[in-house]
């Protein structure tokens, strides 16, 4: 998943940012905690939606970038509109990512990537057996299936 570096957070989650976000990332769960994103469907400024839905494989592997996190849809739908109507003050335009990006210092990523100890797993054996069919081949030469 990928998440803003200027990452808003509800009220009292500021000292829980980052038990947060690994519990989000290994799916371990998080109940009643939402996260504001940008809208998947490039229309709209920001998606809502609980953690619980991110305990989903499918949706975990697609899920736009995660600009906040709420306690609760309520806080959530503040935050998002709070996030807005800064942007409109300061730009003149509710054109989300060019605020987001101006909120940074110059030259920082707009988002950073958790390393999934699922992918850097998954990594491992793709290595791992890719360095053993490639002994295999040069020990016992390349032989085709068939």
């Amino acid at each position: 998943m990928r998440w803003y570096r200027g990452l808003y957070l509800g009220e009292g989650l500021e000292d829980k940012k980052e038990k947060l976000i690994e519990k989000i990332e290994k799916s371990a769960g998080t109940p009643g905690i939402y996260v504001v994103t940008l809208a998947a469907n490039g229309t709209d400024l920001f998606d809502i939606f609980s953690t619980d839905y991110l305990l989903q494989p499918v949706l975990h592997g697609h899920c736009p970038m995660v600009v906040g996190l709420c306690k609760g849809y309520e806080e959530a739908v503040e935050m998002a509109t709070s996030i807005a109507l800064e942007g409109y003050r300061e730009t003149g335009s509710f054109a989300v990512l060019p605020f987001l990006k101006g909120r940074l210092t110059e030259g920082e990523e707009l988002a950073w990537e958790y390393p999934s100890e699922h992918l850097r797993l998954h990594h491992k054996i793709s290595f791992a057996y890719l360095y053993e069919r490639l002994r295999d081949m040069i020990l016992h030469g390349f032989k085709r299936n068939g």
